[in-house]
């Protein structure tokens, strides 16, 4: 939840959060919409049917009647039920037409938010957006699962454009159809209409790539799914491990539902602008209407192809669900020394055959071992004869390190004159306590040694002392609380 405390960028964040999964009494989040959907779709549909079969019974009184006031009478009767099917499809049409329009909102406002001008500025505005997810994440606490799960269609959407990205720059992707909208040069290029806000490839690719991050698990909304997860009477823990006999129907039902969503709930949107009896109206009805098809057919054939992806698109969305899966877990026991387990964990599912092995690869190309926003403990680079004494903290700030184990950082506190609090540094790996052959150089020290370290440290950022002794990684979720931390990217040179 945004706080007044909170910088623009911050608040931003947090309403698009708000907007894709929020808890509210108007029910108006895209979450919430669904559950709405999903309650009410079968008794939509019986509805419709029913209309449906009423006027075929008042068509055959019509053909029955015996005189012309009975045909009249009958096909007034006709006429009404005729309205009455009219009226509940365009009310069933205008709630799915307010749907479509609340997930298009959105998915425009997170390319506005995470791309820029060029591949740089890109590449740092999406950064912040997947740092400013996790930083504002709580890692431990009762309601660290629902934090994480409202924030990982987000998260997932956000690292899937910058995934489809790398591989289409890596020449990866064999879809045709987005192939033919992608070139390098005009990527991020303004568009050429002055009334339009996203470019081709924005509108026609990334809309549908985002669409299917965030309602791939729509499905879970579905009040079957919630009964399995909570319990008939709600008791249970819908966070839980679930036995393998209970998780595989229900993820099979997700995407069952998911598509149907996708199909129904949604489906494509309508032509608004007034017939003219015009050529030029017809042109751009036409073409209006192949878009929104080609966008349908491209969501649906990418919530497809996630489930068992044999090429680029599905192991795109399949690898992001996976890394997001860990960086913002829900599952019982969450811990924040996993996370730079993510990438290694989509290369093993790779190497199994879950999705392809290059999009693990260009994963990794794109956020290296370290997430966005991941707290790194570092020291001096060793050199014989001189082993470091003093540890200062970072934080993951930057995508596309050079190593995936060097990842690229903002300096939160003074480690010497040379690097002082500000300051934009790679981490190598020798100098990166995470790496147990670095923290064994501060394991010959003292206890009373070590607490003064973290005594000094926690001074600086007037923050809590670590619990650890030795921190190997810290969590800076206290410290981005603050409006004047929540600054961590400048402009950067090097």
């Amino acid at each position: 939840m945004a706080t007044p405390i909170d910088n623009a960028f911050t608040r931003s964040v947090n309403a698009l959060v708000a907007k894709i999964d929020d808890a509210t009494q108007s029910k108006e989040s895209l979450f919430e919409q669904a559950e709405i959907y999903f309650q009410g779709a079968q008794s939509q549909q019986h509805t419709i049917a029913q209309l449906e079969k009423n006027i075929e019974e008042k068509r055959k009184e019509v053909e029955s009647a015996i005189n012309e006031v009975q045909k009249k009478q009958f096909r007034d009767f006709y006429q009404k039920a005729q309205k009455a099917l009219k009226d509940e499809t365009v009310k069933q049409a205008r709630q799915r037409y307010a749907r479509l329009k609340l997930l298009a909102q959105i998915t425009t406002e997170i390319i506005q938010l995470c791309e820029g001008k060029d591949w740089q500025e890109t590449q740092l505005k999406s950064a912040k957006v997947l740092a400013t997810l996790l930083l504002l994440c709580p890692t431990e606490g009762n309601g660290v699962a629902r934090i994480h799960q409202r924030f990982k269609p987000l998260y997932k959407a956000v690292l899937s454009l910058r995934l489809l990205d790398q591989m289409l720059k890596n020449q990866q992707v064999e879809n045709e159809y987005i192939v033919s909208r992608f070139h390098e040069s005009s990527r991020f290029s303004s568009p050429k209409a002055g009334a339009d806000v996203l470019n081709i490839f924005q509108r026609d690719v990334a809309i549908p790539l985002l669409s299917a991050a965030i309602i791939q698990d729509i499905g879970m909304q579905h009040p079957e799914i919630q009964r399995l997860l909570k319990g008939s009477d709600g008791s249970l823990n819908p966070f839980r491990v679930l036995e393998k006999d209970v998780r595989v129907p229900l993820l099979i039902m997700n995407h069952e539902q998911t598509s149907e969503f996708a199909l129904r709930g949604l489906g494509e949107a309508e032509f608004t602008e007034e017939d003219d009896d015009s050529a030029a109206f017809s042109e751009r009805k036409a073409r209006f209407c192949k878009r929104e098809s080609n966008r349908a057919r491209l969501l649906q054939s990418m919530l497809n192809s996630a489930v068992k992806p044999d090429g680029a698109l599905g192991s795109i969305l399949k690898a992001a669900q996976i890394y997001t899966s860990i960086v913002l877990s829900s599952k019982p026991k969450f811990n924040y020394a996993d996370l730079p387990k993510a990438t290694k964990v989509v290369q093993h599912s790779a190497q199994k055959g879950a999705l392809s092995v290059a999009s693990a690869q260009a994963l990794q190309q794109v956020v290296g071992h370290f997430p966005m926003g991941f707290g790194v403990v570092f020291c001096q680079e060793p050199t014989q004869g001189n082993m470091p004494k003093h540890y200062a903290y970072a934080v993951v700030n930057e995508l596309n390190p050079a190593h995936p184990s060097e990842p690229l950082c903002r300096v939160v506190s003074t480690l010497d004159p040379s690097c002082k609090r500000g300051a934009q540094r790679r981490i190598k790996q020798t100098q990166n306590l995470f790496f147990e052959h670095v923290s064994a150089h501060f394991s010959k020290l003292s206890p009373e040694v070590l607490s003064s370290l973290a005594d000094n440290i926690a001074s600086e950022l007037a923050q809590p002392k670590d619990k650890a002794l030795l921190p190997k990684s810290w969590s800076p979720h206290g410290f981005f609380h603050f409006k004047k931390q929540q600054n961590l990217w400048p402009s950067i040179t090097r």
